[in-house]
């Protein structure tokens, strides 16, 4: 596939092809598909669209991204807004059938005032810090608080959570969060406060601590055919086939020979140290490359490795391939995803540009068009021009 300067193909049967493994993993566990951050760079419309029927629940970070899932015809699935919310987005909340998590009693009394006001009832999940050190109700505080929300009128508690640092680092230091989250059930059981969703599961929880599946996990990584880095490590406790969904593609766009001695690019931070062929790719951080791959990364042709060279710009990217002579212009390069047999994956980029994984496809730019595919043809293209 050729398609525009720069373009991510995005494989929808890859994606329900990871669903179903994660499905044979956890067994009767539901399961909530994290599409935060456009489904992590993937389009949260389009992935909502292909796999609300294969999940229980989606988890988003906003108001605005609950509403962009209900706007791509995902009308009963459940949508959890994960991070806290805006007082000024309460009525929206209710209008469109979003969950809210709650990690504050002023944001819960004002809740109760609006459901008392449309004399409605709202699910909430509440979130408890047992280590996490960033959102939620500290865990000593918990039983308190949560029996307090249960009191206010018009509130249904129908989930509560936490969320691990560590999952896929410290082992020992997870797995007393969830002894602590379970206490604390237990002592909100004894108080005669049940029926609610536990969850706290990430996708490397998922792999690692089977203790933490409890009613409902939450991976976003895994689903997108992407391990936690603990995976490669040896740190697991599960097998999973899974497959990349997005791939990133560009052309070359311009190849020239240079002597010996040249420098490429900005700040000539590269020379070339024999008669080099150097080809241009149209691809650069604004659209997500990481600068930081600069003189580090490289990508597929002809299924041989062409190292990019020089600084990384904006726009454009080089890589040398002298050692492939069948480099022409307009030849695909692919610097995420597999071609002819070999492959570059986000945690081998991730370690290059020394970041996470999460970033490396989170970052890519709305300006590379999106190409969904599914049974090999193409179903949807997103550019620019249609994004929204």
């Amino acid at each position: 596939m050729n398609y525009g300067r720069v373009w991510a193909e995005i494989n929808l049967d890859a994606l329900k092809h990871n669903i179903a493994e994660v499905r044979r993993q956890i067994g009767d566990r539901r399961l909530l598909f994290a599409i935060k951050a456009d489904a992590y760079g993937h389009g949260l419309r389009e992935i909502a669209a292909a796999s609300y029927r294969l999940v229980d629940a989606f988890g988003v970070a906003s108001v605005e991204e609950g509403l962009s899932c209900r706007r791509a015809g995902v009308n009963e699935t459940p949508v959890l807004i994960l991070s806290p919310a805006p007082q000024n987005a309460i009525p929206e909340l209710f209008e469109n059938k979003l969950i809210p998590t709650i990690t504050e009693i002023n944001f819960a009394k004002q809740l109760a005032l609006e459901a008392q006001r449309r004399q409605q009832e709202i699910p909430v999940h509440i979130e408890v810090d047992t280590g996490m050190g960033r959102t939620g109700i500290a865990s000593n505080e918990a039983l308190e608080f949560i029996t307090q929300i249960t009191k206010l009128p018009g509130i249904r508690l129908a989930g509560i959570f936490t969320h691990f640092p560590a999952a896929d680092t410290d082992i020992n230091f997870t797995r007393q969060q969830v002894r602590d989250f379970n206490r604390l059930i237990d002592d909100l059981t004894a108080k005669g406060i049940n029926g609610f969703l536990r969850h706290a599961a990430n996708s490397a929880a998922c792999l690692n601590i089977p203790e933490a599946h409890l009613d409902m996990i939450r991976p976003g990584l895994m689903l997108y055919g992407i391990m936690p880095l603990s995976y490669h490590f040896g740190y697991r406790h599960a097998d999973l086939n899974l497959k990349p969904v997005m791939s990133l593609c560009s052309r070359i766009v311009n190849l020239r020979t240079f002597p010996a001695g040249t420098s490429i690019s900005y700040e000539r931070s590269y020379f070339t140290t024999r008669p080099s062929r150097i080809a241009v790719i149209s691809v650069g951080y604004g659209d997500g490359y990481p600068h930081s791959l600069t003189n580090k990364g490289y990508c597929l042709l002809y299924g041989q490795k062409a190292p990019v060279v020089g600084n990384v710009s904006m726009d454009l990217t080089m890589i040398d391939v002298t050692d492939i002579p069948q480099a022409k212009l307009g030849d695909t390069v692919t610097l995420l995803g597999s071609a002819d047999g070999k492959t570059i994956c986000a945690n081998e980029l991730a370690l290059l540009a020394e970041t996470i994984p999460y970033e490396i496809i989170c970052r890519v730019s709305p300006r590379v068009p999106r190409i969904y595919l599914e049974n090999g043809k193409i179903v949807h293209i997103k550019t620019l021009l249609n994004y929204d």
